[in-house]
């Protein structure tokens, strides 16, 4: 839909995200001469230059700093100025602050293990911070960078998301990162988009990665952090394995692991194998003196089908249907605990933003006070609202209103 110019010629966006590695050559000679690339999508104003970043071996195209909300709205570019602040804001002990200069990070699991001289697993290395700073979950991280690349948001425009798409516009916000003072690139690896034809590129590029988890010349285990989707976990003779879509690398874990992560993140757990969803993990992992991947730690996010994050399955169908209608829509993530109105989605076409609700915990005597709340709220602010209840009524009885007068002009 939209184009990018670099090295010469014009190329479809959507094709040199979903296919990085037939565009390296040109994409290396572009980040010499002019040192940038261009992106095509509006049409009214001079070309929006675009960085050209290189993670791993592959280059990659990120938005121009401060320059997202001139971007045509659909445009993989494209930062809405009214969007929530950046993560942190200006909070210097927040666990992960948005940045100029990127994304600072610090998690609460440890990147790196020191030896103790008894030759037992000691103090995790951590970077030096002046300041006492908090740290983030994993799946704190993981809706961080799933909000900041834009990724919890649709525009409706189309009705399909890949993971290369996802991997793109991760890599666009992860390529400048710090995590726990380390760079991005070095203890962090976003699986690509698999493809046959770059079967032995990507393996590569993944070995590559892991090669780094090693134990160094001065006792320290190096440990990274992988993205991508769930695939499939299945029983072992020693626990369980876990495998990812883009890759058939096997991650071993043991019970005790897999069964806290199903209940930490059961509505993810309960939709593997659901076509209508998706899961995507975290794994943090440690390579074995054998080369297997161990895993130390996980986080799983429940998906819709186009990599919208969602709190429950009923969540994933409104997702779904929204994407169907080709609404403009937001997912608010819970990394807001002040805002006593969070809604579960919010509709942007509508000539006032329209608040949804998906109540599929009905009955409980906290949920239906925090229920009341919200529309107390809601009503004293003037916010239109839909709500749906999973337990009387079916998603396809819901009306839901009709697009803005604004917004039909506008397209």
């Amino acid at each position: 839909m939209f184009n990018v110019s670099f090295d010469g010629d014009t190329f479809p966006l959507s094709d040199v995200q979903e296919n990085p590695a037939r565009y390296v050559k040109r994409l290396e000679r572009a980040k010499v001469t002019p040192g940038y690339a261009v992106c095509l999508c509006e049409t009214d104003i001079a070309p929006l230059q675009l960085v050209i970043r290189r993670y791993g071996s592959l280059l990659h195209l990120a938005g121009w700093p401060d320059d997202g909300h001139r971007h045509k709205r659909g445009c993989a570019f494209y930062k809405d100025p009214n969007a929530a602040k950046p993560a942190g804001g200006g909070d210097s002990t927040a666990a992960i602050m948005a940045t100029p200069a990127g994304l600072i990070v610090r998690l609460d699991v440890s990147l790196t293990l020191r030896e103790t001289t008894s030759g037992s697993r000691g103090s995790p290395a951590q970077s030096s911070d002046r300041t006492s700073r908090r740290s983030a979950s994993l799946l704190a991280f993981l809706q961080t960078l799933w909000s900041e690349a834009g990724l919890n948001q649709w525009t409706g425009l189309g009705t399909v998301r890949h993971w290369g798409l996802c991997n793109a516009m991760l890599l666009a916000e992860a390529g400048t990162a710090l995590i726990n003072g380390a760079d991005a690139q070095k203890v962090l690896h976003i699986m690509r988009r698999f493809d046959e034809a770059d079967r032995a590129a990507i393996n590569a590029e993944f070995d590559a990665f892991i090669a780094r988890l090693t134990i160094d010349d001065q006792g320290a285990t190096h440990r990274g952090l992988v993205i991508g989707e769930i695939n499939e976990i299945a029983p072992t003779q020693y626990g369980h394995a876990l495998s990812l879509r883009q890759s058939a690398r096997k991650y071993y874990a043991g019970s005790t692991l897999i069964d806290h992560a199903s209940r930490a993140y059961r509505h993810a757990w309960g939709a593997l194998g659901d076509r209508a969803a998706r899961v995507v993990a975290l794994p943090l992992v440690e390579r074995t003196p054998k080369g297997h991947l161990k895993l130390i730690d996980l986080a799983a996010m429940l998906c819709s089908s186009t990599f919208i994050p969602c709190d429950s399955i009923h969540e994933v169908a409104m997702a779904n249907r929204l994407v169907a209608e080709h609404r403009d829509f937001l997912k608010p993530l819970r990394m807001a605990p002040d805002d006593a109105m969070l809604p579960d989605f919010v509709l942007r076409d509508t000539d006032t933003p329209t608040h949804i609700e998906v109540y599929g915990m009905n009955g409980l005597a906290s949920y239906e006070a925090r229920k009341e709340q919200k529309r107390a709220l809601r009503l004293a602010r003037r916010v239109p609202a839909i709500e749906w209840n999973v337990d009387r009524e079916a998603l396809s009885a819901i009306r839901l209103p009709r697009v803005g007068a604004k917004r039909v002009a506008a397209t």
